[in-house]
């Protein structure tokens, strides 16, 4: 994609490759919009159950990576509320969703905000949509990469009943 929001005549530079690969690896669906060989525009979507984590590409330097709650969700390309953000280029933005922590660590976002504009995908650049969805290993990789975080994280803390650990 390119700054007017065309198609690209380039490919990704690798670095942007290896990252959207490792998001794809990571368990998200992605969905690319004008077809998988020259989109318009990139959505990837990881379902936690009360929380969806989102990327939205638009361009190579606009890309915004989110946690939305799942209950103020009613259409993945337009999120009303989301609890942590992040708008910068695609290598930035990419990595920063990939070191997110899982919803549960003590250290995950969970103060809701609205939403900002930029998040919203309009209309006309969804259509036609290709639908990848993760491999069936894929679909559990971010939930197990983060839990053992999460487990690994919170092992040190005392448990809230006053029996240390």
């Amino acid at each position: 994609m390119n700054a007017n929001n065309q198609p690209a005549d380039v490919p990704f530079p690798a670095e942007v490759d290896e990252l959207l690969t490792a998001v794809a690896r990571d368990g998200f669906t992605l969905r690319y919009c004008n077809g998988t060989h020259q989109p318009t525009l990139i959505v990837g979507t990881y379902d936690w159950g009360p929380f969806v984590d989102l990327v939205v590409i638009r361009d190579i330097d606009e890309v915004i990576s989110a946690r939305v709650p799942t209950t103020d969700v009613t259409d993945i390309f337009t999120p009303e509320v989301v609890v942590w953000l992040y708008a910068s280029n695609a290598q930035q933005a990419l990595r920063a969703l990939l070191e997110l922590p899982h919803p549960w660590h003590p250290d995950a976002p969970t103060t809701p905000a609205p939403a900002p504009t930029a998040l919203h995908a309009p209309a006309a650049r969804q259509s036609p949509v290709t639908v990848r969805p993760p491999s069936t290993w894929a679909a559990r990789a971010r939930q197990l990469r983060l839990g053992v975080a999460l487990v690994t994280d919170t092992a040190e803390i005392p448990q809230r009943n006053g029996v240390n650990t």
